[in-house]
């Protein structure tokens, strides 16, 4: 995979990333975004056919040039993440680096990659409630009926087979469920720390990747924390 190739120029890894919030502030926070957001992007909302459900996806966020032409998204971005935090709230990532090769050449199993990504995602994500004595419910951006239909019983039973052995499963009330992100200003900024985390693993990975302006300290200074990172996977929170 090279970023210049016509076809296999993706991601290098594959996994999920977004935040961990008290229920009792998760919609303050929506507030939050939902202020900033119309505030950073006022002409574009403006002109929308439907301005309470314009959104913008974190891969336009997050650019090669986004630093340099867009500063001010950076900063909103720096103080969101500053504000999960101030409220009690978490960043969460977990990825695997895919192998080098195509699909057919690598005999990649779509739905296995998701699964395995989505069980260890879980594993990570019930840690935070156990240390903080509460429940969580993972809610992720809407996919496709099917895949959802399908996916749902891997997860449930996932959940319930590892909790006997993993006590801190049971903090997880129910399997993901999905929400489109036009409806939700939480899922829209899930989606943008799923943008900035897949840059700065791209960085990680990738011969000469200019996204290295995510990864330094003086652009993304709310983005310092604790994660740990192999050529295989990087998982934690910040």
């Amino acid at each position: 995979m090279e970023r210049t190739h016509a076809r296999h120029n993706t991601s290098p890894a594959f996994g999920y990333a977004g935040f961990i919030i008290a229920k009792s502030q998760a919609h303050h926070f929506g507030q939050l975004f939902s202020d900033d957001k119309r505030a950073l992007f006022r002409t574009d909302i403006e002109k929308a056919d439907h301005p309470g459900r314009w959104e913008r996806k974190g891969a336009s966020i997050f650019r090669v040039d986004t630093l340099k032409h867009y500063p001010q998204q950076v900063r909103v971005f720096n103080g969101l993440v500053k504000r999960v935090r101030d409220l009690g709230g978490a960043l969460f990532y977990y990825a695997d680096e895919k192998p080098l090769g195509t699909p057919a050449q690598t005999k990649l199993v779509v739905t296995h990659r998701e699964t395995d990504a989505m069980r260890e995602t879980l594993n990570r994500i019930a840690h935070h409630p156990e240390s903080h004595n509460s429940n969580v419910m993972v809610l992720i951006d809407q996919i496709k009926e099917k895949i959802r239909a399908e996916r749902l019983p891997r997860m449930y039973g996932h959940i319930l087979g590892r909790a006997a052995e993993y006590p801190e499963m049971r903090r997880i009330i129910e399997p993901p469920m999905h929400v489109d992100s036009v409806l939700s200003s939480n899922i829209q900024f899930a989606d943008w720390v799923a943008a900035c985390v897949t840059h700065a693993i791209e960085y990680q990975v990738i011969k000469e990747s200019p996204y290295r302006w995510v990864t330094e300290r003086y652009a993304m200074p709310a983005l310092r924390g604790h994660s740990r990172t192999s050529r295989r996977c990087t998982c934690g929170y910040v």
